[in-house]
């Protein structure tokens, strides 16, 4: 049933040029970051990889939502024999490969390397799966882009304190509550082909966003269910 739930949102998502858009915008982010010197890079590769796998996948989810229900497809969850589970976990799935083939495209052109590749594939799976459950769960709820444009915008800037954070320019005690935001963990992943990050930080990432991912499944259950199924406003 996944499989080919993951097949007709990947034909669809063709169709609509949602995923070559997707890909054409991670192009332009490994092209962008050529115009940086060598020594920017350890520094600019990890915000564009933070950027497309998690941000800009957060955003296309909801861009999906919105279209599928004005289509009825999400509405007719309610009275199919596909269960709405599966729908969620395949739109998932999906999106993640997309979202590592953005990240290993930034990195071959952007670094014209592939050093340290499977730190940038796991983190980019994790997180982008963290924030695709995330966008569907928070969507869910809204009709169009232009209600959603709000809390994206929230969760974008959020999202991108971690950088700021790591880089020394929040020292402030009470910005220790950064690490508990899914895009510093996998900040550390991105990071990892640059400097050197201990395998025990590493595993302590990993887990932290396996348990978002778990947090994010349940938000994005609850919340898909009551607000796109049923239809409740």
């Amino acid at each position: 049933m996944i499989g080919r739930l993951v097949r007709t949102n990947l034909i669809i998502g063709v169709r609509s040029y949602v995923y070559p858009i997707y890909i054409l915008i991670a192009l332009a982010y490994g092209l962008m970051l050529l115009a940086f010197p060598e020594q920017y890079l350890p520094t600019m590769v990890p915000i564009f990889l933070i950027i497309e796998p998690s941000l800009v996948g957060f955003m296309f989810v909801g861009t999906e939502i919105f279209a599928e229900k004005k289509d009825g497809a999400i509405g007719a969850l309610a009275v199919t024999p596909i269960e709405w589970r599966s729908y969620i976990l395949a739109k998932t799935f999906l999106l993640s490969i997309l979202s590592i083939v953005g990240a290993v495209l930034i990195m071959a052109i952007g670094t014209r390397s592939l050093s340290g590749i499977p730190y940038v594939v796991i983190g980019t799976f994790f997180v982008s799966i963290v924030y695709t459950l995330l966008g569907i769960g928070i969507s869910a709820r809204y009709r169009d882009l232009d209600d959603y444009f709000v809390p994206m915008l929230g969760v974008m800037i959020v999202s991108l304190l971690p950088f700021v954070h790591y880089h020394g320019y929040l020292t402030h005690e009470v910005w220790k509550i950064l690490y508990v935001i899914p895009s510093y963990p996998a900040l550390h992943f991105f990071k990892a082909p640059f400097e050197e990050i201990s395998r025990n930080t590493l595993t302590w990432s990993a887990s932290g966003l396996v348990i978002w991912a778990v947090v994010a499944y349940y938000i994005a259950r609850i919340r898909f269910y009551k607000y796109a199924v049923e239809g409740v406003r």
